[in-house]
């Protein structure tokens, strides 16, 4: 594994934030900080400068992953993706985040997604196949091949 990454979670699902959390550390990752609403995780964006942040559609307070989602977009360097249940709520363009995993998902397949984003952050295009369950934003897949020509 190359340079851990680090990594911001906007989840308000406890046992989800405590998953993920667990797989990334595990996998040698550092977790930079954890949100439950739009408003701290967009705060936890600005203050941590994460590399990859996994965000949750519908939060805590009533809140939007959304509003996370164009934060991290603003920023250089920083891979949006988002975790939810209600994948049809999202454009196709996928409001600006690189891949959108589907709910519920396995920890077979999460393992395999922290993989394949690790590619896709530290040395695009990945090598691995894109994992069951996850879409990619066509715009995020389209910017490999134009960092390759």
């Amino acid at each position: 594994m190359s340079d851990k990454l680090r990594v911001l979670l906007v989840e308000d699902e406890a046992l989800i934030l405590m998953q993920l959390e667990t797989l990334l550390e595990d996998a040698g990752h550092v977790v930079v900080g954890t949100a439950m609403n739009a408003a701290d995780g967009v705060a936890l964006v600005y203050e941590t400068l994460p590399e990859l942040v996994f965000i949750d559609l519908r939060l805590g307070d009533g809140s939007s992953g959304l509003d996370v989602a164009r934060a991290v977009r603003d920023l250089d360097g920083i891979t949006a993706v988002f975790i939810t249940a209600n994948t049809r709520q999202l454009s196709g363009d996928l409001e600006g985040a690189a891949a959108v995993i589907a709910k519920p998902f396995s920890g077979s397949v999460l393992e395999e997604t922290v993989a394949f984003l690790e590619q896709c952050v530290r040395n695009p295009p990945p090598m691995m196949a894109v994992p069951h369950g996850m879409i990619l934003a066509p715009a995020y897949q389209a910017s490999w091949a134009q960092a390759a020509g």
